[in-house]
C-alpha cells in the first residue's frame, strides 16, 4: 500500500499494449477470451448495487419515488449554480483545444477512420440522443404554451411572437452545445487515450494524467462502477419511456385512432395502453438490442444506426414539406440567432429570484409576483444537465470507439457542433409547426368568447381570451368541435364578412397526453391513410433508436466491466443488454395501477444525482485533456516531477496529525518553504484554527455560527493553498492554483502530510548554486513543467 501511494506519479508507457495494463487490474479470465473476462470487483458491485436499487424501488414505488426526488431536489436546488457554470468552462476548454489541437489525431498518425463519414454520424446522433428526441418533440410547443409556468409568460416581458420565439431558443438551448458537452470531453480523452497510447476502453483513464498508476487500483474501480450505474439507469429510464410511446402508437394503430376518433374503440387484438404491454415492449426491445450487439458494431449498431438515421430525416423532411415550409424556415432561422445572440445570458440564468417563490411564501420573492414559478428551472435547465452528464460515460465512451483515426478538431465539430445544429432542425421543425397549430386553435375560440353574453363575466380582455380555456369556448380536436362556434370570421374578396369553421386538421396539442402529441402532430397533414403511413414509419423509426441507445449502452456498459477490452465476451454482453431490459421490466411491473409509473420515475430522478459527481469529475477530465494534448503536441513531458505521496489517503503521519492540529505540520513546511523559524509559522496558523474550533464550539448555542466556522475553515484551507503553490515552485514540481485550492479545501489533512513528506533538502537553487542561467534551465526541463492538479 505504501508502496503504491509513493509510485503513483504517471509515466510512459510505450512499451505496454492494451492487454498489458488490462493484466494489471483485477480481472478473471484472461484478456482477449471470447468466454470470460471481467473486472469481478467492477461487474459484481455494479450489478449488486443495480438490483438491490431496483428491489428497493419495487417494494415501495411510490416511496421510494419521493425518496429520490427528494434528493434531485436537494442537487438540483444547491447545485443549480455549478451545473450552469460548468457547462460554460467545458465549453471553453473544447472550443480551445478545436483551435488549438485541431489536427491531433484519435490515434496514430497512419490510422484511417474505420467507418464512413454517414455512418459514423449516425451511429454518434443515434446513441446520443436515443428516444429522448423523440418523446420530447413538442418541448418548443410546450414551453410557448407554458408548461410549468416560465418567467417568458409575462405578457408585460413578451408578446406572443416574441414568448414563440424564446420558446424555440429555450429548446435549442436544452438539446444544443450545451447538451453534447459531455459526450464530446469524454470521447475525445478516452479516444486519445486508447488509440495513441493504448490504454483500455473505459472510464478509469480519463484521470490517468491526474492520479497515474492510481488507476489501476480501487479508484479506478470506483469510477468504472459509478460509470456503469450512470449508464444502466439512464437507459432504464428510457427503455420506460420508449416503451409508453411505442405502446401509445401500437394502441393507435389497433384502434384506427384518427385526430382523436377510435374507429374500432375494442382495436383488432386489444391491445390497450398498460404496463403488461410495456413490458413486452421492453422485452422485445431487449431482444433485439441483443441481437445487434451479438452482430457487433459493424454488421449490427452501424447498420441499424444508418436506417434509423435515413427514417428520422424521411419524417422531418415530410413535416418541413408538409407544413408551412417558408415559416419553418423563417421561424428557425429567427430562432438561431435569437439563440447566438441570448446564449452568454441563458447559459449562466438560474432563476434565482423565481426560486424565493411568491412574496407570500415569506422567502424573499418579488412583491409584484410577477415572473415565473419556482420549480421551473429545475424541472426543464437542471434536469437535462444532469441527464446529459449521467449520459457522458456511456456515449462517451461509445464515441471513442468508433473515432478510430479522427482528428481532434473533427470529432469536436461532430460530436459537438452538428449534432447540435441537426437537433435545432428537428427540434425547430416539430417546435415551429406545433406553435403554429396551436395558435390556430387558440384563435378559433375567440369568435365563441366574443359572443358570450356580458353576464358571463368573460370578455375579450380575461386571461383566457388569450390561452383559448374560456368556459364553454374550448376544444381539442377541430374534426369533432362545433363548427358554428370555433372558427374564425373572415373578409372575402368583395370585403364581407364570412364565417369560416375551424377546419378539422386543427388540433389543441397542449390538451394531449406526452405519447400522444407527435402521432396527432403528424395526423394534421393528411388523410386516414396518410396517418397510418406515418404513424408506422415513425414507430419503426423510435423502435430502431431504441434499440441502437439499448445495444451501443450495453456494449460500452460491458467494456467498462471487462477493464476496457474493445470486443468483451458475447455471454458479457448478452448478459447486461439482459440486464438493461430486466431492470426496466421489473420496475415497471411493480407499479400500481393508481400510480403506474412510480417506479420508473424514481429511476428516471436517480441519473440526475448520479450526475452531481460526474459533474466533478468532468471537471477532472476537461484538466486532463488540456494535460494530453500538450504532452501529446510536445509542449509537456508525460515524466514530469510530482508530489512523492498521492493525495488521497496517503499514510504520512502528519496527515493523521493534521486532523487535530494542522497548524504543526503547516508551521514546518511554511518554515522549510519561506524561511525562518517553525514556532513563529505555528503560532500564526493556531490562532487561525483556534477560531475555527470555538466558533465550531459555538454553534452549539447558535446554528449561525455554523457557516461563519465555515468561512473561517475555508479561508485557513485557503492560505495553506497558497503556501502548497510556493511549495510547488519551491521544488519544481508540476500543478497549478486551482488544484492546490481544490486539494486543500477538500482534502486539507492529506494535503498538509502530502506537502510534509516531501524531500526539501533537494529543493531547486534559486541561488547561487548553478554555475549559469544556462544550467538552472537544463535543470529545470528535467523535472518538467506545465499545468496539472496533483490529486
Amino acid at each position: 500500500m505504501m508502496s503504491a501511494l509513493k509510485n503513483w506519479a504517471p509515466r510512459k508507457h510505450d512499451d505496454m499494449t492494451t492487454e498489458d495494463h488490462m493484466k494489471r487490474m483485477r480481472s478473471i479470465g484472461t484478456p482477449g477470451s471470447k468466454l470470460l473476462y471481467m473486472n469481478p470487483v467492477v461487474s459484481f458491485t455494479s450489478a449488486i448495487l443495480i438490483w438491490a436499487f431496483v428491489i428497493y424501488a419495487a417494494a415501495g414505488p411510490e416511496e421510494a419515488q419521493k425518496e429520490i426526488q427528494g434528493w434531485q431536489s436537494w442537487v438540483t436546488d444547491v447545485w443549480n449554480w455549478l451545473y450552469m457554470i460548468s457547462q460554460n468552462v467545458w465549453i471553453v476548454v473544447l472550443l480551445y483545444l478545436l483551435y488549438k489541437h485541431y489536427n491531433l489525431k484519435l490515434g496514430k498518425n497512419e490510422d484511417k477512420p474505420e467507418f464512413s463519414d454517414g455512418t459514423w454520424f449516425a451511429m454518434l446522433f443515434s446513441c446520443g440522443v436515443a428516444t429522448g428526441l423523440w418523446y420530447y418533440t413538442a418541448e418548443g410547443m410546450w414551453h410557448y404554451e407554458g408548461y410549468g409556468n416560465p418567467r417568458w409568460m409575462d405578457e408585460k416581458m413578451f408578446n406572443m411572437n416574441t414568448r414563440a420565439e424564446h420558446a424555440l431558443m429555450a429548446t435549442y438551448f436544452h438539446w444544443g452545445l450545451h447538451g453534447w458537452i459531455p459526450y464530446c470531453c469524454i470521447g475525445a480523452l478516452v479516444g486519445i487515450l486508447h488509440y495513441r497510447r493504448g490504454y483500455p476502453f473505459s472510464m478509469r483513464w480519463t484521470l490517468y494524467p491526474l492520479i497515474g498508476e492510481m488507476c489501476y487500483g480501487i479508484v479506478g474501480d470506483l469510477v468504472e462502477i459509478l460509470s456503469i450505474l450512470c449508464t444502466i439507469f439512464g437507459v432504464c429510464t428510457s427503455l420506460g419511456l420508449g416503451a409508453m410511446q411505442i405502446n401509445k402508437g401500437l394502441v393507435r394503430l389497433d384502434r384506427g385512432t384518427y385526430r382523436g376518433v377510435d374507429e374500432l374503440p375494442e382495436g383488432n387484438t386489444g391491445i390497450t395502453f398498460c404496463k403488461e404491454a410495456q413490458i413486452a415492449i421492453i422485452a422485445g426491445v431487449t431482444v433485439l438490442a441483443t441481437g445487434s450487439v451479438v452482430l457487433g458494431l459493424k454488421r449490427g449498431i452501424a447498420i441499424l444506426a444508418q436506417v434509423a438515421f435515413a427514417l428520422s430525416l424521411f419524417v422531418l423532411g415530410s413535416v418541413y414539406l408538409l407544413d408551412n415550409t417558408w415559416y419553418i424556415l423563417n421561424a428557425n432561422t429567427s430562432a438561431l440567432g435569437y439563440y447566438l445572440w441570448y446564449l452568454p445570458k441563458i447559459s449562466f440564468h438560474t432563476d434565482a429570484w423565481e426560486e424565493l417563490g411568491t412574496s407570500s411564501m415569506g422567502l424573499g420573492g418579488a412583491p409584484d409576483d410577477r415572473g415565473g414559478a419556482a420549480g421551473w428551472m429545475n424541472g426543464w435547465t437542471i434536469f437535462y444537465w444532469g441527464w446529459w452528464i449521467s449520459w457522458g460515460p456511456f456515449v462517451g465512451t461509445f464515441l471513442a470507439r468508433i473515432s478510430k483515426g479522427r482528428r481532434l478538431g473533427t470529432f469536436i465539430i461532430a460530436s459537438l457542433i452538428l449534432p447540435s445544429m441537426w437537433s435545432f432542425a428537428f427540434l425547430g421543425g416539430f417546435g415551429a409547426a406545433q406553435v403554429r397549430i396551436s395558435n390556430q386553435a387558440i384563435s378559433a375560440t375567440q369568435h365563441c368568447v366574443q359572443q358570450l353574453p356580458a353576464s358571463s363575466g368573460i370578455t375579450t380582455k380575461s386571461d383566457c381570451y388569450i390561452t383559448g380555456y374560456c368556459e364553454n369556448c374550448s376544444f381539442t380536436y377541430g374534426s369533432t368541435a362545433n363548427k358554428t362556434k370555433f372558427g374564425w370570421m373572415q373578409k372575402n374578396d368583395a370585403g364581407k364578412d364570412v364565417w369560416t369553421p375551424v377546419d378539422g386538421r386543427v388540433t389543441r396539442l397542449y390538451n394531449l397526453a406526452t405519447e400522444d402529441v407527435l402521432f396527432e402532430h403528424l395526423q394534421t397533414y393528411g388523410g386516414k391513410g396518410w396517418s397510418t403511413f406515418a404513424s408506422v414509419v415513425t414507430l419503426i423509426t423510435i423502435i430502431l433508436y431504441f434499440v441502437t441507445s439499448s445495444d451501443s449502452a450495453s456494449f460500452v456498459v460491458d467494456m467498462m466491466a471487462a477493464n476496457g477490452m474493445p470486443e468483451p465476451p458475447l455471454l458479457q454482453k448478452i448478459t447486461w443488454a439482459v440486464t438493461e431490459g430486466a431492470a426496466a421490466a421489473v420496475l415497471m411491473l411493480v407499479a400500481g395501477d393508481d400510480n403506474p409509473q412510480a417506479a420508473l420515475k424514481a429511476v428516471q430522478a436517480l441519473p440526475i444525482v448520479l450526475g452531481l459527481p460526474y459533474t466533478f469529475h468532468l471537471f477532472f477530465c476537461c484538466q486532463s485533456l488540456l494535460i494530453v494534448c500538450k504532452e501529446e503536441d510536445g509542449q509537456l513531458e508525460i515524466e514530469r516531477k510530482n508530489f512523492t505521496n498521492f493525495l488521497i489517503f496517503n499514510l504520512e503521519p502528519m496527515s493523521f496529525v493534521s486532523f487535530l492540529l494542522p497548524c504543526i505540520p503547516v508551521g514546518t513546511v511554511a518554515a522549510r518553504t519561506w524561511g525562518g523559524k517553525p514556532l513563529l509559522y505555528q503560532l500564526g496558523f493556531s490562532v487561525a484554527w483556534l477560531i475555527f474550533i470555538v466558533l465550531c464550539f459555538c454553534t452549539l448555542s447558535d446554528v449561525a455560527f455554523s457557516s461563519m466556522a465555515l468561512c473561517t475553515y475555508f479561508l485557513f484551507a485557503s492560505t495553506v493553498a497558497l503556501l502548497r503553490s510556493q511549495v510547488r515552485e519551491k521544488l519544481g514540481i508540476t500543478g497549478d492554483l486551482i488544484g492546490d485550492l481544490v486539494s486543500c479545501n477538500f482534502w486539507l489533512p492529506f494535503a498538509i502530510g502530502q506537502m510534509f513528506g516531501e524531500d526539501f533538502d533537494a529543493a531547486i537553487p534559486v541561488t547561487g548554486a548553478v554555475e549559469s542561467p544556462a544550467e538552472t534551465g537544463k535543470e529545470l526541463d528535467k523535472l518538467g513543467g506545465g499545468e496539472q492538479v496533483d490529486i
